[in-house]
């Protein structure tokens, strides 16, 4: 199997730093110590606090919360209810009063005390079909929280190669300020002995002035590229940060990978966003059973046992006291109660209609989330192909350009070629460099967005050629 080095050193001014973060370990030498009060932020540090802090994470959370208490809703319909009711009345009208004779207006005092529950026995398994629904979704949901961990790490993961990309090129304009700052003294001796003329200490202050230039820029595109991983990571703007990159020179990646028909399998066995859509096409499915229960009859079973006091106690006798009375009047009774539908205006029709119809979209969306990973994976397989001859090509070209500098340097030195030879050559071999750089760095996010595309992508592990976890 060949293995491409993504680190091989092209020439002394160009040692390629970190841009493989796989181990996750920073080099003892390879930076400096920031000030006391940056805040250092090493690459796993920063996968935990978007894990802990990214708002579509939290999101994501809340919806799995809320699909488990709706599991838990439909568990308890498979339970009795149980009540307890009490009322205190007083009723006050004319009553016959058998003492008199004669019509008498007096109030009486009333106490009811029962209790009350009822079972559903059997409803067309409607709740059979909820409570598979439910967990269908709720598993849907929980896969959903997976798969959006697994793109903020992804994002972090893109942020913080860019931020590296952007410190090798800050570096690689550096190091043209101070070879141009070189180039400018070699010229000024060169003018005060008189073997070249004036124009050229012109022509190397300009090209000075645009290497600081260029420099400035890089610097710009640096920090605007580290205030973006700030945002990413919804770190407190106000304070500095010191984002440490692990030190991997010398490390490879594997330029032949798997074949694209092997990928796009493994894709469809480890995508997450695909269970996530077979599973809410199950619970549309059984959202389709449910609304189909509403054709068959209702079985339920309910009891109730209660007692009650009045103040004309029993039997017209008035000095009954209230704990004889509770003792005499208790009482309760079952109750088997059927209810078949006959006619509802449609309205079952119509409801398993729709529950057909969405039925039917969740097939599409999974027919539709299939087909747009097997293209995600595709693209990202070319991409990566691609990237592997822009590097083989961007080395080739910095070493020519490194060449043809060198040669331009001498002869202007032995005065057989003039100042915009070899200004010509320099702004090459900067171009080169610079593009150089920017393959490197291209060719192992290409490979990385394999890993997340494929679904091995893992955020105990992020950056490591390991499968994502199950």
């Amino acid at each position: 199997m060949r293995r491409l080095p993504l680190f091989r050193p092209v020439s002394a001014g160009l040692s390629l730093l970190a841009v493989l973060l796989a181990f996750g370990v920073a080099p003892a030498t390879a930076q400096m110590q920031p000030p006391q009060d940056t805040t250092q932020v090493t690459f796993d540090e920063a996968v935990r606090t978007a894990l802990d802090q990214n708002t579509n994470i939290k999101r994501a959370q809340a919806q799995a919360r809320q699909s488990n208490v709706q599991v838990r809703s439909e568990w308890m319909d498979f339970a009795p209810n149980l009540s307890i009711d009490s009322d205190v009345t007083r009723r006050v009208g004319r009553n016959f009063s058998q003492v008199t004779g004669d019509f008498t207006t007096q109030s009486t005092d009333f106490f009811n005390l029962s209790g009350r529950s009822s079972i559903t026995l059997f409803n067309g398994f409607e709740n059979i079909s909820s409570l598979r629904g439910a967990r269908e979704q709720a598993g849907a949901d929980q896969t959903n929280l997976k798969r959006t961990r697994r793109e903020v790490v992804f994002d972090v993961m893109d942020r913080f190669i860019a931020l590296v990309e952007s410190r090798e090129i800050v570096r690689v304009r550096r190091e043209q300020v101070a070879a141009q700052r070189q180039r400018l003294r070699q010229i000024e001796q060169f003018v005060e002995a008189g073997s070249r003329p004036e124009s050229d200490l012109f022509t190397a202050e300009a090209d000075l002035a645009d290497a600081e230039q260029q420099l400035l820029q890089g610097k710009r595109e640096r920090e605007v590229t580290q205030t973006r991983l700030i945002q990413t990571l919804q770190l407190n703007p106000r304070e500095a940060y010191d984002f440490r990159v692990p030190d991997l020179e010398g490390a490879t990646l594997d330029s032949s990978r798997q074949e694209l028909p092997a990928l796009i399998d493994e894709a469809f066995r480890k995508r997450l966003d695909l269970r996530v859509a077979e599973a809410e096409r199950r619970a549309a499915e059984q959202g389709v059973r449910s609304a189909r229960s509403a054709y068959y009859p209702t079985l339920s079973l309910s009891g109730s046992y209660g007692t009650d006091w009045s103040s004309r106690g029993v039997a017209g006798n008035a000095s009954d006291d209230f704990a004889n009375q509770l003792d005499v009047n208790r009482g309760g009774g079952l109750s088997l109660s059927i209810s078949i539908p006959l006619f509802d205006r449609l309205q079952r029709s119509n409801q398993v209609e729709q529950a057909q119809v969405q039925a039917q979209d969740a097939e599409y969306a999974l027919q539709d989330q299939r087909q747009e990973i097997a293209l995600q994976v595709r693209q990202s397989y070319l991409d990566y192909r691609n990237a592997v001859q822009q590097l083989e090509a961007a080395n080739k070209r910095l070493r020519a350009a490194e060449r043809a500098r060198t040669a331009a340097q001498e002869r202007y030195e032995l005065g057989s070629a003039d100042i915009v030879e070899l200004q010509n050559a320099i702004r090459d071999y900067v171009d080169a460099a610079s593009q150089q750089v920017r393959a490197r760095y291209e060719l192992f996010f290409q490979q990385k967005r394999i890993d997340y595309n494929v679904g091995r992508l893992s955020p105990s592990a992020p950056l490591l050629s390991a499968p994502a976890e199950p």
